[in-house]
């Protein structure tokens, strides 16, 4: 089953689930402990896994499978890291920005990387 998504509605959910994401991680450094927000935070790591899951990338070369591969792998390191926030165990509770760090620093490298081969092939 081929889905046919327009490429600026699953730019527009990356957009929105890493706002969520940022957002809501830096709000507890202002004291801010919601129990609703654990929920939006899940909503936007899922929701940015799964706009990473539709985003395709033009080049068929190993190098660039492999960094649209990172990608999806960070958001699933999103997707963990708010499955801690859910547990009942203290230390799995503590480790949510562990696996949001991550899951950042692969997402940032992989996207480096894809401009990089981009500017490459103008």
């Amino acid at each position: 089953m081929k889905l046919n998504i327009n490429k600026n509605v699953v730019n527009l959910m990356l957009c929105i689930g890493m706002t969520v994401l940022l957002i809501i991680a830096f709000l507890p450094i202002l004291g801010l402990k919601w129990t609703w927000l654990r929920y939006a935070f899940a909503a936007g790591a899922v929701l940015t896994l799964i706009a990473q899951i539709l985003t395709k990338y033009p080049g068929k070369g190993f190098r660039e499978k492999r960094l649209k591969h990172m990608n999806v792998w960070s958001a699933i390191l999103y997707c963990v890291s708010a499955g801690c926030l859910f547990t009942t165990s203290q230390d799995m509770q503590n480790s949510w920005v562990a696996f949001l760090l991550a899951g950042a620093i692969l997402q940032i490298y992989a996207t480096m990387m894809l401009s990089k081969l981009a500017n490459k092939e103008k």
